[in-house]
């Protein structure tokens, strides 16, 4: 199993110098990162000759075992993504080796470049300069919905229909074990979103969950946009909504989501309108913005339900939870 620090470095040795060809090469100062859809490590590789590339800081991730390799636990293909934007604008560590040979991990893996930099709410900067850095990481956002995803379609995959992403929330919220109380007006908002559905939605790269503590900063710019679990092809205001939502203190109880953001919603949604170069329907995004509460919000529901059943430990949905009828609330506003 991947936690062992002694036997992952041991893997990792044999992965280098089978990579580099370098029978001296090896991997060593292991340290853990976090992360939930797999393991997720920072690690130093080492070569003999002074000049030898690749070498340095490097972070591998390795899918868990026992999981089904399909959505966030497809490691090799999050990996195609990032490679996919290695000439585009957008900011994302580079991807050096990737695959699924069982002689290294028996899982598929990932090594990328170690990015140095800090996230927004992690920084002591004066307020004027982290809200520059959080305006540029909107510019990058932006950047991303204009990368032509046609001929990306081979590492990202086909268009995602927002009625299949309803549908897939269905298969979440439908369930009599879910806590009634939490649950709330989910099922109306859900009818709300549903007749009104954007239509002609446009379509790019998605990151899927772009939210602060997803990119690293240094002080002058983005130097990453990091997590590219859920990333796919669709509706490119499914970004926008979800980063309005975790800037919205409206949709939340008793917590700060921003992060150190110093962007509330609107100026977000300015600040998006203003790079973007294409038109911004307010409408849309105030649609967007709802169906991000709901979204999260039916996660929350199901997650404090396998909390609750001790099938996933993980006491934070409780807290999570105590603004889930808050947020369907905070959608049907948004909605009119």
């Amino acid at each position: 199993m991947p936690g062992n620090f002694e036997q992952v470095t041991a893997q990792l040795t044999a992965l280098v110098r089978a990579k580099t060809g370098d029978s001296r090469a090896r991997a060593h100062s292991l340290e853990s990162l976090p992360g939930h859809a797999g393991f997720s490590y920072s690690f130093i590789l080492e070569r003999i000759a002074p000049d030898a590339a690749p070498a340095g800081k490097f972070v591998v991730r390795i899918a868990p075992p026992g999981v089904k390799i399909s959505g966030p636990a497809d490691i090799v293909r999050q990996a195609r993504v990032m490679a996919s934007l290695a000439d585009t604008p957008v900011a994302v560590p580079p991807i050096i080796w990737y695959g699924d040979e069982p002689e290294f991990f028996d899982r598929p893996y990932f090594v990328a470049g170690f990015v140095d930099g800090f996230k927004l709410g992690e920084s002591a900067l004066p307020a004027a300069h982290l809200k520059r850095l959080a305006r540029q990481g909107i510019a990058t956002m932006a950047a991303l919905h204009n990368v032509p995803w046609e001929p990306r379609r081979a590492a990202w995959g086909e268009p995602f229909a927002l009625s299949e992403e309803l549908k897939r929330l269905d298969y979440l919220l439908d369930r009599p074990t879910l806590d009634p109380a939490v649950v709330a007006r989910a099922p109306e908002l859900r009818e709300r979103l549903r007749s009104s559905l954007p239509a002609g939605a446009r379509i790019g790269c998605v990151h899927g969950d772009f939210q602060w503590s997803n990119v690293l900063f240094n002080e002058e710019r983005v130097v990453a946009l990091i997590d590219w679990e859920i990333s796919l092809v669709g509706a490119t205001l499914l970004d926008l909504g979800w980063i309005c939502f975790f800037s919205d203190p409206g949709s939340w109880v008793g917590v700060d989501p921003g992060q150190g953001s110093l962007l509330n919603a609107d100026e977000i949604v300015d600040a998006y309108a203003e790079v973007a170069g294409f038109p911004v329907s307010a409408a849309e995004v105030r649609w967007f913005r709802a169906f991000a509460g709901y979204r999260f919000g039916v996660i929350t529901c199901f997650n404090l339900m396998l909390h609750r059943r001790g099938k996933r430990h993980d006491p934070l949905w409780e807290a999570t939870a105590l603004s889930a009828p808050r947020m369907f609330e905070r959608g049907l506003e948004l909605l009119g």
